[in-house]
């Protein structure tokens, strides 16, 4: 091994093992509840993992079922990536632009945007 690699181990080895030796000298803190307040009762884990973690998935259940189910009433796809819904003209003819009128000569209005400024 090369020095620079040997001298990287020696570093790791003395950061974690100074670490571990500070966190098995730390005890728990041990004091008593202050006078005048109550002394409230243990909470229990089923209760807190309620609290903190149910409560978010019930959440973001609703939010998702309040995106998601209004589009799928429409029949629209949801899946990631689905493809653009074809011919989709909002207001437009229903058979397609078979129903546009074409124009009928070079002066015509029909047929589209006249692109003039």
């Amino acid at each position: 091994m090369t020095s620079r690699t040997v001298a990287t181990v020696r570093r790791t080895t003395i950061l974690l093992g100074s670490s571990a030796a500070l966190l098995a000298l730390a005890g728990p803190a041990r004091a008593d509840v202050a006078e005048g307040w109550s002394d409230p009762a243990p909470v229990d884990g089923v209760e807190a993992l309620l609290l903190l973690g149910g409560i978010p998935l019930a959440l973001g259940l609703i939010i998702m079922a309040m995106v998601y189910v209004p589009a799928m009433v429409r029949g629209e796809r949801i899946a990631p990536n689905a493809p653009l819904v074809e011919n989709q003209w909002i207001g437009g003819p229903r058979q397609g632009t078979a129903e546009l009128a074409a124009p009928d000569g070079a002066d015509s209005q029909a047929g589209g945007a006249s692109a003039r400024w």
